[in-house]
Parts: C-alpha cells; structure tokens; sequence
C-alpha cells in the first residue's frame, strides 16, 4: 500500500512501470541492486527503484530493497533524505525524486556550508537508529542547488533494531563509523593531514577499512605488474 499520490492511483503507477520494465524504457540508470526508473506525469516526479535478475542474485536485491524501505521508513522526518511512498506490487520501491546532482560532477558553492549540513545530516540519520554505511560512494549524495546534500540508496543501510540484538548492535555501530570516515574522507579530498582539531574526531579508521585498503592497492600492483609496467625508482 501506498500513500496517496494526488492525481494517481496505484493502478495507474503499476500499468505505467510493468510496461517500462517491459519496453526496458524509462530508465535512469542501472546498478548493481537493479534499475530505476523515473515516473513524469500527473504533476509527479517519482523514483521507482525494481531488482533485477533470478535465483540467488535476485533475492539479495529483493532483500535489499526491502532493507532500504525500512531505513526510508525510519527516516520520514529526517531532512535531506528523499521521501519514501511505499513499496509497490512488493517488488517497486516508490520514492521521491529529487532535482540534484551527484556530488562527482557537482559544484558547491559554499563547501563549509554544505558540509556542515552533510554532517548534521548523518547525526540525523543515527539518531533515527540508521546507519548508510556507504557514502564513500559520491553518487550516493546529491547536492541540491549547490549546497544542499540529499542522500539517497539505502540498501546496504544497516537499521537498528530494538532489545537483545549483538549482531545487529556491532554491525550498526561498525557502519556508523564508516558513514563518519566517509565524511572526512570527502570534505577533505583524502588530504588528512588537513585535518583540523574539531573533525579529527568523527575520523577513525576500522579493520575493514585497513584491510580493503590493503587489499585495493595490492590488486592495483598486480595489475600493473601484469600489464608489464615499469617500477617507479626514486634518484638516490
């Protein structure tokens, strides 16, 4: 069930993306939990997000797209998040569509500013008990009129749960550090050594991180190594 969408029915959005999804028409984009299609008409813009794929593959989408409804859900009075209508058909996430750019190709007028707000709006997010746990990845902010961050994908999101839940708890605290590193990260373009007093705080590396770091460089030299790349030597 959806909430009410002035001037359409659910009908009318079902006909709409089974026939997209048919016709492979509509498209936004494509990713790795599956396509999103962008509904224009009626006086609404809407994001309608679909898995894709079958077997194995395709319930790990279907179970993350119901993981990122439940982060939307909790976020329903967090600003910067787009609104979230319902899960349509229970395979059609419904969501608001937002008029901002990924922060990769954007400009920011006023970059304390936007961070500031970017910060506040993680606070936001942990105090509702959600964690991203992905914002490393820039096309998962937007940047809205040029200092405005919106952040959007939620389907690795880790959600609190209630009561004796130590899994859960290590898992959500583990992302929240990730949503905190991804935020010095970007304010300071991996340039730590900029970093001031008041945000070396929210900066604290975890194991993962450590060993996916290693890992990244380790495969970066054996590709270069397989490719036959000469070795940089420096002048002694």
């Amino acid at each position: 069930m959806l909430k009410k969408l002035d001037n359409l029915t659910e009908i009318e959005l079902l006909k709409w993306v089974r026939s997209s999804v048919k016709t492979k028409s509509n498209i936004l984009s494509r990713g790795s939990q599956g396509h999103v299609y962008l509904y224009k008409g009626k006086g609404q813009r809407l994001i309608l997000k679909a898995p894709v794929g079958w077997g194995l593959g395709g319930l790990i989408r279907r179970v993350m797209l119901r993981n990122e409804y439940r982060a939307y859900s909790r976020l329903s009075e967090v600003r910067g998040v787009p609104r979230c209508y319902g899960i349509l058909d229970g395979r059609y996430l419904v969501l608001e569509c937002i008029n901002g750019v990924p922060l990769r190709r954007s400009r920011i007028t006023d970059r304390g500013m936007f961070f500031e707000k970017l910060l506040n709006l993680i606070k936001g997010l942990h105090k509702a008990g959600v964690a991203h746990g992905d914002l490393k990845k820039k096309d998962n902010l937007l940047v809205v009129k040029g200092r405005a961050p919106c952040m959007i994908d939620f389907g690795v999101a880790i959600v609190s749960k209630p009561g004796f839940a130590p899994l859960n708890r290590y898992l959500y605290n583990l992302a929240r550090k990730f949503d905190f590193n991804a935020w010095v990260k970007l304010k300071y373009n991996r340039k730590f050594e900029n970093i001031v007093d008041e945000d070396r705080q929210y900066y604290n590396r975890t194991v993962v991180e450590k060993v996916s770091r290693w890992i990244k460089r380790a495969y970066r030299k054996l590709k270069k190594d397989l490719r036959g790349e000469p070795k940089k030597y420096r002048h002694l």
